[in-house]
């Protein structure tokens, strides 16, 4: 396979984490800005929560640049392989990135909060929050970040809205699509 980056987008809960799983299936190495964002905020000592991450990641994007996560998740990876990688939330992230990779896809994935909030309680994430009012919360410091309008700019959208083995399939299909392209 040829190198294709494939960027993902979308709020908490949406069904990023089932994409990449159908991307690594495809052959892509998978990278989570998350995971740097994680890496880095744990060198402060704190205890894990959604709100102290958010704030770390906050504080980062205000002191050195709104693509800082972009950047620092950009050292990671090996050129030459096909990458997909997840966690954009603004469009200086996405700017960077279509920089470095000119060719890369942003896709944006798509569920409604009710079906997010019951994913996040099954999946119990250190970081995730536990109640409608925490997940009203992130959902707002993300798209104050600027998430909705990567999701608007998306080359392509995938509707989350059935079960996974439907999802898996629309996923896998798309995959195959922008790597074929």
């Amino acid at each position: 396979m040829a190198e294709v980056v494939i960027l993902v987008t979308g709020m908490p809960g949406s069904g990023k984490d089932e994409f990449i799983k159908i991307a690594m299936s495809e052959g892509f190495a998978d990278f989570h800005m998350g995971n740097v964002v994680r890496e880095y905020f744990e060198s402060t000592g704190e205890s894990l929560s959604d709100s102290s991450v958010g704030k770390f990641a906050s504080s980062e994007r205000q002191t050195n640049g709104m693509d800082v996560w972009a950047q620092r998740t950009s050292k990671k990876l090996n050129s030459g392989k096909s990458f997909v990688i997840e966690g954009l939330r603004n469009y200086e992230e996405l700017e960077f990135f279509k920089r470095s990779f000119p060719k890369a896809v942003l896709v944006g994935v798509f569920a409604s909060r009710s079906d997010r909030f019951s994913r996040i309680l099954r999946r119990h994430r250190a970081d995730d929050a536990t109640d409608v009012q925490g997940l009203i919360g992130r959902d707002e410091r993300e798209l104050s970040w600027g998430i909705g309008k990567l999701i608007a700019l998306s080359d392509y959208v995938i509707v989350n809205d059935s079960d996974l083995d439907g999802f898996m399939t629309k996923s896998r299909d798309l995959i195959r699509k922008i790597a074929d392209s």
